[in-house]
């Protein structure tokens, strides 16, 4: 007897197609002119994230989907059917299971988002009127180039989403069945951090690439990066570089060195696990990473990496991060 194919399951199709149609959908209404989404809404959002019934009214939802799947479970247990009719009732089962999951996410509400995605402005320029918001003519020219060589060295040179990468992370994650890869641009990693949350799901990386498009829309390269400075999360409790700068070296980012510059550059990879006060043999070896690429890119010529490795990087309290 010739055996049986065994069919692969179309669960990783199924998300990617999803994936798609959510870009495609997202994409055409924010990029599309769009009435400004009124004040009482935003208050409405606000309103509704601090209603204290919230967390219950989710939880409800979710046993509710819970009901709904085992109830389909029994059913399909008592009755005879097909291989290719269990297969897709399995499907079913999972599905309902990633969707109980998202059910039980969902404080951060569609209407919410919706708020959020409308009022980017207004939230870049609250930013900016904090007073220790640091200019990018402010930040050396080699401190930004120790941060492009390790994490988007084409920044200048594509849109806001990079497109070879969001395809080669989009193979192995179609493949997986789940987002373990990803492609994102620093203006997708600048997006998350400041309007999005970094939970990993298509619907909240769609999110995030629909949300990148239309902030290069409104802002040049240059703000995107200044945003990204101020608003990433460096370890050690520091958000910002003039925060960092100051943490790890007790000076002002003006007078980083090189070294400095790649280790800081260093830090977003893994703020907590890098920290260079607990994981110092750890976070040099990023640090050496981050100074290869920037002399790859031409960010730094052979003298200055050299230089650089032999100086090393003096910490505020007094340790050295040797790199050679």
């Amino acid at each position: 007897m010739r055996k049986k194919k065994t069919k692969k399951s179309r669960v990783p199709l199924i998300l990617g197609l999803t994936l798609l149609f959510i870009l495609l959908f997202a994409g055409w209404n924010m990029l599309s002119s769009q009435p400004e989404i009124a004040k009482p809404i935003s208050k409405a959002a606000e309103d509704f994230t601090k209603n204290p019934k919230i967390n219950n009214i989710i939880d409800m939802t979710g046993e509710q989907a819970r009901s709904v799947k085992d109830k389909a479970g029994n059913a399909l247990g008592d009755t005879a059917i097909p291989e290719q009719t269990g297969k897709l009732a399995d499907s079913a089962a999972k599905g309902a299971r990633v969707l109980e999951k998202q059910v039980q996410q969902g404080a951060d509400s569609a209407l919410v988002r919706v708020s959020t995605v409308w009022h980017v402005e207004e939230t870049v320029n609250t930013m900016r009127s904090d007073p220790g918001w640091l200019p990018l003519q402010k930040i050396p020219d080699h401190t930004r180039k120790a941060l492009l060589a390790i994490e988007d060295h084409d920044f200048y040179k594509h849109g806001a989403l990079d497109i070879t990468g969001i395809a080669r992370a989009a193979f192995a994650n179609l493949k997986a069945g789940e987002v373990q890869q990803g492609g994102s641009t620093l203006t997708q990693q600048m997006v998350k951090n400041v309007f999005l949350s970094s939970e990993q799901t298509f619907a909240r990386k769609a999110e995030e690439a629909v949300l990148a498009t239309w902030v290069e829309r409104k802002y040049s390269k240059d703000e995107v990066l200044e945003m990204y400075f101020n608003s990433t999360y460096f370890g050690a409790g520091a958000y910002g570089l003039r925060d960092a700068a100051r943490k790890y070296f007790g000076k002002d980012p003006a007078l980083l060195t090189i070294p400095e510059s790649a280790m800081l550059a260093a830090m977003p990879y893994a703020p907590s696990a890098l920290n260079p006060y607990e994981n110092p043999s750890g976070c040099a070896k990023r640090v050496r990473l981050v100074l290869k690429e920037m002399l790859r890119y031409g960010y730094i010529g052979n003298t200055e990496y050299k230089d650089a490795l032999a100086q090393g990087v003096v910490l505020k309290n007094g340790r050295t991060l040797l790199l050679e």
